[in-house]
């Protein structure tokens, strides 16, 4: 079975903030893309308060925290990543621009994107006419 050991991240909101403390504390380092300035303060709250519950819930050790690098470009987060997770925000043209970002990068690697009520096949063919 393979290993994740680097995620590329798109988007640290409420959702993707949660996913980059999840994926932190379980000793996965995570390439971040945010244009929210604040994108990595937010990050290292969330981070706290993960650590916390953490503690409230369990005895066990946490593992070492994989590292986290916040990128100014979507395509410096996603290149020689295990995994690609898009959580920005519910917005067609957004969502669209990120698929078409992760595309002309070259990413290799599996992606998930939280949009439960996007359609995805909007945003291919944004990608795919290059309105994206």
């Amino acid at each position: 079975m393979a290993t994740v050991g680097r995620v590329g991240l798109l988007g640290a909101g409420v959702i993707g903030g949660g996913w980059a403390a999840r994926f932190l504390l379980s000793g996965i380092d995570v390439l971040l893309h945010d244009p929210d300035h604040d994108a990595e303060r937010n990050v290292g709250e969330m981070l706290a308060n993960a650590r916390l519950s953490w503690s409230r819930l369990t005895m066990a050790p946490l593992p070492e925290p994989g590292s986290l690098t916040v990128v100014e470009e979507v395509e410096d987060a996603v290149p020689e990543v295990d995994f690609v997770q898009e959580s920005a925000p519910e917005r067609e043209d957004v969502v669209a621009r990120g698929a078409g970002w992760c595309e002309a990068s070259g990413a290799a690697a599996p992606s998930s994107s939280m949009h439960e009520g996007y359609r995805i096949s909007a945003a291919e063919r944004q990608v795919a006419t290059g309105s994206a």
